[in-house]
């Protein structure tokens, strides 16, 4: 029976020689490869894709916007209120006002107003005109330079005026 025992192999036995360097057997750390700079991560192709997209779409707005009748209004008022006098100034809004009617609808009745009642339009609603204003408006182009009623009317308040009243209307 003790012949039926299996032993394991015999090892060979460890010794501990104090002069040898037990760290000298050990291999040296090897890092990974440092990572590359190219190509990115798909989410930095979805976020650059996403930035475009919201590129893309910001000057499709703003084409749009400058497109729009009040934009082309108010920069060709801007350019009117830029120099000149107060008479000056509400004529070309006298016009620029008549233009705008013409551009939203070409049969719009108002455009052919004159007098109390182009200015009894200008002053209607909310974005209307202060009704001194709507009077030198509907005065302004037909008055002759130097008129003492351009010297009644605050030139800060005209410009004013009439870019809210753009702004409510084109």
């Amino acid at each position: 029976m003790a012949q039926d025992l299996i032993l394991p192999p015999e090892r060979p036995p460890v010794t501990l020689d104090p002069g040898a360097d037990p760290l000298a057997r050990l291999r040296d750390i090897h890092l990974p490869d440092a990572v590359a700079f190219w190509p990115p991560a798909p989410g930095w192709f979805a976020a650059a894709g996403l930035v475009l997209v919201v590129v893309l779409a910001a000057v499709f707005l703003e084409w749009r916007r400058r497109q729009t009748l009040a934009y082309r209004a108010l920069r060709d008022f801007k350019a009117a209120a830029r120099g000149g006098d107060t008479l000056a100034v509400g004529a070309a809004a006298a016009v620029l006002v008549r233009r705008v009617l013409l551009s939203r609808d070409p049969q719009a009745a108002a455009a052919a107003f004159t007098g109390d009642a182009f200015a009894r339009f200008l002053g209607a609603g909310p974005k209307g005109v202060p009704p001194e204003i709507g009077r030198f408006l509907a005065r302004a182009p037909y008055l002759p330079p130097g008129a003492a009623e351009a010297a009644e009317i605050d030139r800060a308040a005209l410009i004013a005026a009439v870019r809210r009243w753009i702004r409510g209307h084109a």
